[in-house]
């Protein structure tokens, strides 16, 4: 059996079913070939197995939850969409992929989850105890995925989704994969400096997500930790790079960063809930910079 996961340059269409019955036109972009179908003797050796937090996967899921946007994106593009039986109230890509809704990682329908019975439920924020326990209780194995904070984390995503379906060898490559795939999405683009203004005008600092994934193309001036406002004596970048939910007036009503611009920092828009949703659409990130640059040579002057 197959178990090779290939990383792709181009972004490639893959017909979905929609995993609560009838079938999806909607594709998604994929990063990782998978086949998802294991032989007998394949899911011997593979399961059981115990994920890095401790949690045991006793066999191959044939039906799976979602409580993540970006999971259920994730799912879908590794093809696994058609063994989803519920999403969480937010996941609206790809389109129908699930018209069934179980609440939120924050108010999951407990109700709803344990009358559908999925082999697995996976969330990105932690549930409550008591969420857990009656889960638990209800044969439900509760997969919690860290939220990336670096581009190796960004691969563990992958990973570990991957390792619940395939075991842990397929797991280690589709994390190989998903990294490198991202780094190659960065190639041929020189930010020099950048600095990086979140929805909320702030700026993202070491720690976060934003910072490592522009870092993969350019130097983050601001190196403090998290999310602030850099000092106001702070250098000048070469790029601000903002979330397009804001707008140049916005950003120059705010210090620094107004003295960044008038420094001369040249000003760049990405679509900012790619990094909330973090999934194959991220390097749409590097698409917009690149088309940006590529499309006003006074950005490369």
């Amino acid at each position: 059996m197959r178990k090779i996961f290939a990383a792709i340059s181009m972004i490639v269409s893959a017909a979905l079913l929609t995993g609560c019955g009838g079938e999806d036109s909607s594709s998604v972009p994929s990063e990782i070939i998978v086949d998802s179908t294991l032989s007998v003797e394949a899911q011997d050796s593979a399961f059981p197995l115990q994920l890095e937090d401790g949690t045991v996967i006793e066999r191959q899921p044939e039906s799976v939850a979602s409580l993540s946007p970006a999971v259920t994106e994730i799912l879908s593009e590794l093809g696994f969409g058609d063994r989803l039986c519920a999403v969480s109230r937010y996941c609206d890509y790809p389109e129908n992929v699930c018209n069934v809704t179980a609440g939120s990682c924050e108010n999951p329908d407990i109700d709803k989850l344990t009358g559908l019975a999925p082999d697995i439920l996976f969330t990105l924020t932690p549930l409550a105890e008591r969420e857990y326990y009656a889960l638990e209780n209800a044969g439900i194995t509760v997969v919690t995925l860290s939220s990336p904070d670096s581009a190796s984390g960004y691969g563990e995503l992958y990973g570990t989704i991957v390792t619940v379906f395939e075991g842990k060898e397929a797991g280690s490559a589709a994390a190989e994969s998903a990294e490198k795939s991202l780094s190659s999405a960065a190639e041929g683009i020189d930010l020099g400096s950048f600095v990086y203004v979140t929805p909320k005008l702030s700026a993202a600092g070491a720690g976060t997500f934003e910072s490592a994934v522009l870092s993969l193309s350019g130097k983050n001036i601001f190196t403090g930790d998290g999310y602030a406002l850099p000092e106001e004596t702070a250098e000048i970048p070469q790029y601000i790079i903002a979330a397009d939910t804001l707008t140049e007036s916005d950003i120059a009503a705010v210090e620094p960063f107004s003295g960044m611009l008038s420094g001369g920092a040249k000003l760049l828009f990405v679509p900012a809930e790619r990094f909330e949703r973090p999934s194959a659409r991220l390097t749409e990130v590097f698409s917009a910079i690149k088309e940006q640059l590529s499309g006003n040579s006074e950005l490369t002057e």
